[in-house]
């Protein structure tokens, strides 16, 4: 399989805080990738890096030649005085520049610019952009075409969004939390059609359910590194034990041998020959490891519980303003 993306030897911090060291990452063509990691690990801030929407002080990001990239973020936002179609309209795929340079040239009336423009609508097939943007805004419980962006909710933003990204038919399609604000019966199409699709996907989410149903193989961010896992969540969530158990084994054989090599560290040896200072300076990088391990342990052990697990439950919950129902037995 050829590449969409490698990123290599990332470096990124904020301040004092480093959130990438050394952080090194593919994603293959046709590949639907899950990236996960703890509240606060740098997930959004690692899909901003590659998009470019923020910047990194070291490391390589590289792309495959003439991809088209779609990038759905957490909190987005649309000009104001626009309407949800309009709004729609927004961006800079190609299909989307072809329709802006028709619209230029049926304005300008030059038969020229009009046959050029049409030649790049069959090009982008952008004809029928409109009823594909109408289709996938009702597959989104967004009807009122017509309605302004600033009467819209946060949800209804986020959807609106949601279409932007899906209706390009992007190469490489980058979600930040797509569910937030999907009722059950959306995410379920949602699931579909990404499954359906043959594109990459590099997906944040905390809807485990669609991280197994959808992807192929789970990237997560620990310790400010990136490790890959071939298989969907549940696959994930085994293999992580393994590669924690395995992590711990060593670090208690480099704990026993540190103890030992501690004891013949305070002897202070009155030789010092080639094999003491050889077996000195692997003291030295002994207890670095030691010490790194212990502060890894440390931040695990204070981190919050991981994505999946029950957080609370509502049962039977009503809500309204004046006659408006908000929930109805929720």
């Amino acid at each position: 399989m050829e590449g969409i993306i490698q990123v290599e030897s990332l470096y990124k911090s904020i301040g004092d805080l480093v959130l990438f060291e050394n952080l090194s990452l593919y994603i293959n063509e046709g590949e639907k990738v899950g990236l996960i990691a703890h509240n606060g690990l740098g997930k959004t801030t690692l899909l901003n890096v590659i998009t470019g929407s923020e910047e990194y002080q070291q490391g390589n990001i590289t792309f495959k030649q003439d991809i088209k990239i779609s990038y759905l973020n957490q909190s987005p936002t649309f000009p104001k005085g626009i309407n949800v179609l309009e709004a729609c309209y927004t961006g800079d795929s190609p299909a989307l520049q072809a329709i802006s340079a028709y619209q230029r040239a049926i304005e300008s009336n030059n038969n020229n610019h009009i046959n050029s423009a049409m030649a790049q609508m069959d090009a982008q097939n952008a004809w029928d952009y409109e009823s594909k943007i109408k289709q996938i805004l009702t597959r989104l419980g967004i009807v009122e075409f017509d309605k302004p962006v600033e009467k819209l909710s946060g949800g209804q933003i986020k959807r609106i969004a949601l279409a932007n990204a899906l209706i390009s038919e992007p190469d490489f399609l980058i979600l930040d939390e797509p569910t937030n604000h999907l009722d059950i019966e959306i995410t379920e199409w949602l699931e579909e059609y990404l499954s359906q699709n043959r594109l990459t996907l590099l997906m944040v989410t905390h809807d485990r359910y669609l991280l197994d149903r959808v992807c192929d193989r789970i990237i997560e961010i620990d310790n400010m590194q990136a490790y890959s896992y071939s298989g969907n969540y549940s696959y994930f969530l085994s293999k992580r034990e393994e590669r924690i158990d395995a992590t711990n084994l060593q670090y208690d054989r480099d704990k026993n041998l540190f103890a030992k090599e501690l004891e013949w560290m305070r002897r202070m040896p009155s030789a010092r020959g080639t094999k003491s200072r050889f077996r000195k300076e692997s003291f030295y990088q002994l207890e670095e490891r030691v010490k790194a391990k212990q502060q890894e342990r440390l931040n695990i052990d204070t981190k919050a519980s991981y994505i999946g697990k029950k957080i609370f439950d509502i049962s039977n919950v009503s809500k309204r303003f004046g006659e408006k129902i908000i929930l109805d037995k929720f």
